[in-house]
């Protein structure tokens, strides 16, 4: 049913898909969850469940907004439609909270799951407030002094002037009528042409800037979503050509067929070595912070240390695949050689993903004006074939960025060693890095959001987040000019480009170093 831009049928939507979205966050953190965290840390897991389903309500939130606009009819003006849903007022909601989730909730969650077990819990909880009280502090006096100084908008405007003159004196003219009238200063009834200060269009008048006081809500949009641009570009642009490239390679470098129990005892042996260097490593650490303190160089060695802890799991989880130990050995065998065939699958679904991103990106944005519009067609069709197709096209395209940035996270992480790495483990996943992850995803999903919303300009016009971009924060002082001189958009095409080197150049991952101590800074 749709009346001047009513919709039933997709508030009906919107309610469904909500729910789906609790679902999925629901099952994603019972499938992952390390069993250490069953029947416990519940406050993190209610945090985990709320992030990932704000981030899907984010996402979908624009074929919604979409969906809103075009439900008005063409008879109607735009301003005439009673839409179905306040998008506007959703968008500043899901941006506010995805800020207050990513800043606040999640590092308190974070600080009230790792603090020591033997401390109360009202201890626990005073001391992750003391934690996020300074942070959110330090943040405020941040965000007040960057208001009050570039807390404006700058529009480029043209100055457009024109004298006054009664209609008989200007009908009685011999005066073309596109001439402008003079603007003048002592007045006089007899109009006089001349000059072209109320010519637009070939005038060649000067720009000026108009500027204004921004919200103060829609300021904290911007510099979040600049934020969370940071990340996004990096981890994003990693994650392009590391998604796909990794499956296809784990596809190639598949084993062949299962080993004999005399290979498997020899591997399991040379296994069980690397792990106790691991934990003699691990105790020299243990001894240095006790006496020396943790110093630049032990934190290093300590995220080298997480680093070899990863690689002999997945090192575990390779050798449990060439011999499978279950009930039924066949059935593992064969589950198996199913499950690196999918991920052939989604790996060339993934490259031409990525091609995609990248040639709307090239197509669309960077070469004025477009030489096509690419996916915005795409979903427009898909939009007029069924509405929900064209929605389900974009959340596909969405939500693979999201993938991308988390396995762009792990893959900088593990070969720059910049930060402690936080993969995610089916049925291995504690809630430190459910939590990282979820910080993580919810900044990141700001960011493509905004790279949405240009990106698909022609399928998003008229909605209401293009009117909060297109019409506000593409202006805001200062951060205007990493938007409209696309830094973001060529900063992530160059992490796209060392991506591709350095995977070319270095190849399939490996574990080359015969001690583990050859890892670690001396």
């Amino acid at each position: 049913m749709v009346f001047a831009g009513f919709n039933w049928f997709l508030i009906i939507i919107t309610v469904v898909l909500g729910l789906l979205s609790i679902g999925v966050a629901l099952y994603l953190l019972i499938s992952y969850q390390h069993p250490e965290d069953k029947n416990q840390a519940w406050f993190p897991k209610i945090a985990v469940i709320f992030g990932i389903t704000l981030s899907i309500w984010t996402i979908l939130l624009f074929p919604i907004d979409v969906a809103n606009t075009l439900a008005c009819s063409d008879s109607l003006a735009f301003t005439s439609c009673d839409l179905a849903l306040p998008t506007t007022t959703l968008w500043y909601i899901c941006y506010i909270a995805a800020a207050v989730m990513a800043f606040f909730v999640c590092p308190f969650a974070l600080y009230y799951y790792e603090a020591d077990s033997d401390v109360s819990i009202v201890k626990r909880w005073i001391s992750a407030l003391i934690w996020v009280a300074v942070t959110a502090a330090i943040l405020a006096l941040i965000l007040g002094i960057c208001y009050g100084l570039w807390g404006y908008v700058e529009y480029p405007v043209i100055g457009l002037a024109s004298g006054l003159a009664p209609f008989t004196a200007i009908s009685n003219s011999s005066e073309p009528l596109n001439r402008c009238i003079e603007v003048l200063s002592g007045g006089g009834s007899d109009p006089i042409y001349g000059g072209r200060n109320c010519d637009a269009i070939n005038g060649g008048l000067p720009t000026y800037t108009w500027k204004i006081r921004l919200s103060f809500l829609v300021y904290i949009i911007a510099v979040v979503t600049t934020i969370g641009w940071l990340l996004f570009m990096v981890f994003c642009g990693a994650g392009l050509v590391a998604l796909p490239l990794d499956m296809i390679r784990e596809f190639l470098g598949r084993p062949k067929a299962c080993i004999t129990k005399s290979e498997y005892m020899t591997r399991a042996k040379a296994l069980g070595n690397k792990a106790k260097g691991i934990m003699e490593s691990a105790g020299k650490l243990r001894k240095e912070d006790r006496e020396v303190g943790r110093g630049r160089k032990w934190r290093q060695n300590y995220r080298l240390l997480n680093q070899e802890v990863l690689v002999l799991e997945e090192e575990e989880k390779q050798l449990e695949l060439v011999y499978p130990q279950s009930t039924d050995p066949d059935y593992a065998w064969a589950v198996t050689v199913i499950i690196f065939y999918l991920k052939l699958l989604f790996g060339m679904v993934g490259v031409v993903l990525s091609i995609c991103w990248l040639l709307q990106v090239l197509l669309y944005i960077f070469v004025y004006p477009p030489v096509t519009p690419f996916l915005n067609t795409l979903f427009t069709d898909l939009d007029n074939a069924f509405p929900l197709f064209g929605t389900v096209a974009f959340g596909i395209f969405c939500f693979y960025l999201i993938a991308c940035v988390i396995k762009g996270a792990t893959k900088v992480g593990l070969n720059l060693v910049v930060f402690t790495v936080h993969p995610m483990k089916v049925g291995a996943t504690l809630m430190s890095s459910f939590l990282f992850n979820v910080a993580l995803v919810l900044l990141a999903t700001q960011a493509a959001i905004q790279f949405c919303a240009q990106a698909f300009e022609l399928y998003a016009n008229n909605s209401a987040i293009q009117k909060i971009w297109g019409g506000q924060i593409d202006y805001v002082m200062g951060l205007k000019y990493l938007y409209r001189l696309h830094v973001f958009y060529y900063s992530l095409f160059a992490c796209v480009g060392l991506t591709t080197i350095y995977l070319i150049v270095r190849g399939p991952d490996r574990w080359k170093r015969y001690k583990v101590e050859d890892a670690y800074v001396v």
